[in-house]
């Protein structure tokens, strides 16, 4: 038999029994066995026909790349862990079967656990792609293709080193483009160690000794999700606090069945709470027949106790709160509290609601405390989820298994988003949705007591129902990301369902009129587009700009335009173009009403952090563009950037041709290292000027000055005269380039009969695409017209093709 595995064992304090070692050593599969050490020794018994590979830590990136390196096999074993694994008949075979499929990265299979000496069934699950936390169980026994290993290996060696995350990072990198595929056949045994209930297992995670660890592993995400286009920005939607009429301003929502010892330490928990605002208590009795509704009844006269039986049968906890929430009494804010549990304090509801004022967000997570029944504290005691941050909350929760305790929501929102009708991981699944698009206030004090005991729905579960509860969870993490990956199309498409000007003129594109004139070596479009006959009829002179509202500041744009908010040096306002030029053509405004000047803005650093931002925020593949106040610009009294799709601009449909002749002017080096040339683009229809960058999306100040200040001034002017593109190129890095221009519109545009061409070009236009809003000037214009709107509105006298 072949030898097509080389096996890969951690080797510390806690070393593999012998007769695993034995086992594995004489395998005919088997090629080579590694021990991953962190100081090699003088090894006895099996262990001497074992290599040594010093690392740092067998989880870590050092420890995957070495991996690696060291594999000439198809195939690479990998032990997680330093235990007793007795291998079944045929079990590595098994393994390599299902390895041979091109597709697949990785296999791992279900297995038998010894346990007091007991052997039992232990099963996983299948891997979809929301199983993304850290802590999915595989099993012990991983195995891997090589070369697909050896890709991820490549592909996290570009991010920063991890002591505790490279495995996760690799399994992170290996779904990209391969399987991880669950064998369910019981392959092998292992001797569980670890026999602690389910209820003490799950907020190891949270556990301060952890920290570092976690860490690593939201790093390590973060990097994956931006890989994916998953990656949410900080910057979330806030709301009005005030808006509508609500008698109460908060509600207590408690779903109940059948806690008959702990509903009234519950209720009264609630009317101690001490507020300068009126709230209520909701509880939905989900026909409890234990003495539940009895004791609930006993505050049927109080006048903050609503008591709701559900006429129907089939409700979870989620539907019980959707019946709460819809309540026509129930308050603005809809808050937490499990029936188990207690408020810390008669300040808890005052608290949460003012967090929700302060931040104008849309929910609230607070702090719990772990507790026995007696509310004595229980290990790890203080749970307040510090690896949510403001941000990069959203991305993290996506990790891991919980978000906190109490959570509060803004109502209207929650009855729109709707509460799952499950009676597990409903809250997280609400966690997902409204960190999508809004901002999530966080509490650091402690404001709620989570009471554990033998009551308790999650305290001893089995390993059935643990299954079923994390394939739930993963379900909803899948949802997620590929929602979040769909952010952008969903954004744009939304627009186009409820905005009919923008949809009317985005459909007009499918239907555009082009004609196609070749100049020089370069191709110029020439398209009749009525819609933008307001951009270039546009008076732009001091007194008209004054007298018309500005329609890129917000208070002025249309009801139905939406907006995605960007936190940069100054806030810009991203929308869609409602005039475009191009399919899904954005208009990225400054929130602020300034001048449209890059000058003195961030160290011309502005165009990178913004392409950056579309990179990996919304969608990769834009290009963003600039008009300068006297280069095309229809608001140049305030400050703006447009962008669309790469492949539909000219000039980079064909740099890989302008670059062949480029010449090389300068260079310089940046602070991270990376490298920043300038050259000059011959061979264009005009001038241009070309800034790359080998990394990153920073450009050097001191070339892009140099080469403003070597152009003219116009008198009354505080910059040069250009046009911009800027974009990402997955070859050369990120190109900035500058087209200086000299007038803002030829002399055709005010020339009168016959001789008169309403073009007023801006960057798409020196781009190679010359829009002309009127069909006679589509019709007549001449490759003589086209060459001269080029000599006069460039900086050049002369062609430079």
């Amino acid at each position: 038999m072949k030898k097509t595995i080389t096996c890969f064992i951690p080797y510390g304090k806690g070393a593999l029994p012998e007769e695993t070692l034995a086992a594995l050593l004489d395998h005919p599969c088997i090629h080579q066995i590694y021990l991953l050490v962190k100081t090699p020794a003088t090894l006895q018994g099996n262990y001497a026909r074992c290599q040594q590979l010093s690392v740092e830590s067998p989880a870590g990136t050092d420890a995957m790349l070495q991996i690696a390196s060291h594999t000439q096999t198809p195939y690479i074993l990998l032990l997680t862990k330093e235990q007793g694994v007795e291998l079944g008949y045929m079990a590595l075979e098994r393994f390599c079967d299902y390895l041979q499929a091109p597709s697949c990265g990785m296999a791992y299979a279900d297995r038998y656990q010894w346990i007091a000496g007991k052997r039992t069934n232990h099963p996983v699950i299948d891997y979809q792609t929301g199983s993304v936390r850290d802590d999915f169980d595989f099993g012990p026994l991983l195995m891997f293709r090589s070369e697909h290993f050896k890709k991820a290996a490549d592909c996290i060696a570009c991010q920063p080193a991890y002591l505790y995350s490279g495995l996760y990072a690799l399994r992170l990198a290996l779904t990209k483009e391969t399987e991880l595929i669950h064998i369910r056949e019981y392959l092998y045994a292992e001797t569980e160690e670890d026999t602690r209930l389910s209820g003490e297992k799950q907020f190891d995670y949270v556990d301060p000794r952890n920290r570092q660890v976690q860490l690593e592993r939201e790093a390590a995400f973060t990097c994956y999700l931006k890989d994916i286009h998953a990656w949410l920005s900080p910057d979330k939607r806030r709301i009005d606090c005030t808006a509508g009429d609500f008698r109460y301003e908060a509600s207590v929502i408690i779903p109940v069945r059948n806690r008959v010892r702990t509903i009234e330490d519950a209720i009264r928990s609630v009317l101690e709470q001490q507020t300068d605002f009126p709230f209520n208590l909701i509880v939905i009795d989900n026909h409890s027949d234990d003495g539940t509704t009895e004791i609930i009844q006993r505050y049927a006269s109080h006048p903050q106790v609503i008591h709701l039986i559900p006429e129907r049968t089939d409700l979870g906890i989620g539907g019980c709160w959707n019946l709460g929430v819809h309540h026509p009494n129930c308050g603005r804010f809809a808050v937490q509290l499990d029936s188990d549990d207690l408020y810390s304090s008669p300040a808890t509801l005052q608290t949460i609601v003012n967090k929700f004022h302060e931040e104008q967000c849309a929910m609230v997570i607070g702090t719990y405390r772990m507790t026995d029944f007696s509310l004595n504290t229980l290990p790890p005691g203080i749970i307040d989820h510090r690896e949510w941050t403001d941000e990069n909350g959203a991305n993290n929760a996506l990790r891991i298994n919980g978000l906190g305790a109490p959570r509060a929501f803004y109502t209207p929102l929650l009855r729109d988003i709707r509460v799952p009708n499950t009676s597990y991981g409903e809250d997280y699944a609400l966690g997902l949705a409204f960190s999508r698009q809004y901002r999530i206030g966080r509490i650091y004090e402690v404001l709620y007591l989570c009471r554990r005991w033998e009551g308790n729905s999650d305290a001893a579960l089995s390993i059935e129902k643990i299954n079923q509860n994390n394939s739930y969870k993963d379900s909803l993490r899948t949802l997620e990301i590929k929602l979040r990956q769909q952010f952008t199309k969903g954004f744009i498409r939304h627009q186009l369902e409820i905005w009919e000007l923008a949809r009317k003129n985005h459909e007009a594109l499918e239907h555009v009129q082009c004609r196609t004139f070749p100049i020089g070596e370069n191709e110029i479009t020439v398209q009749f587009n009525p819609a933008r006959a307001v951009s270039a009829y546009a008076k732009l002179d001091k007194a008209s700009l004054e007298a018309r509202p500005c329609f890129l500041c917000p208070a002025n744009k249309p009801k139905e335009q939406e907006e995605i908010r960007i936190e940069l040096d100054e806030p810009f306002i991203l929308r869609l173009n409602p005039y475009p030029i191009l399919p899904d053509h954005l208009t990225i405004s400054s929130e602020k009403h300034q001048w449209q000047t890059l000058a003195g803005k961030t160290g011309r650093q502005l165009p990178g952090k913004l392409t950056a931002w579309l990179e990996t925020h919304f969608n990769p593949g834009y290009a963003l563009f600039y008009n300068g106040a006297h280069c095309g610009a229809s608001a140049p009294d305030h400050f703006h950037f447009q962008a669309a799709p790469q492949q539909n601009i000219p000039l980079i449909r064909q740099w890989n041709r302008l670059m062949e002749k480029a010449r090389k002017t300068d260079q310089d080096t940046l602070s991270d290292g990376s490298c920043c040339t300038s050259y000059e683009i011959p061979g264009y229809v005009c001038p241009i000027q070309a800034f790359i960058t080998d990394r990153g999306y920073e450009t050097s100040t001191v070339l892009v000055e140099r080469y403003l200040g070597s152009l003219s001034l116009h008198p009354g002017e505080d910059e040069p005269r250009y046009n911009l593109f800027a974009w990402k190129d997955a070859r050369l890095g990120f190109i900035t380039v500058y087209i200086p221009r000299n007038r803002h519109r030829p002399a055709c545009y005010s020339a009168t009969g016959d001789q008169q061409l309403l073009v007023s070009p801006g960057a798409l236009d020196m781009a190679g695409l010359i829009v002309t809003p009127r069909k006679e000037d589509f019709e007549k214009i001449t490759e003589k017209d086209i060459c001269q709107i080029y000599q006069e509105t460039g900086n050049s006298l002369s062609p430079s093709f």
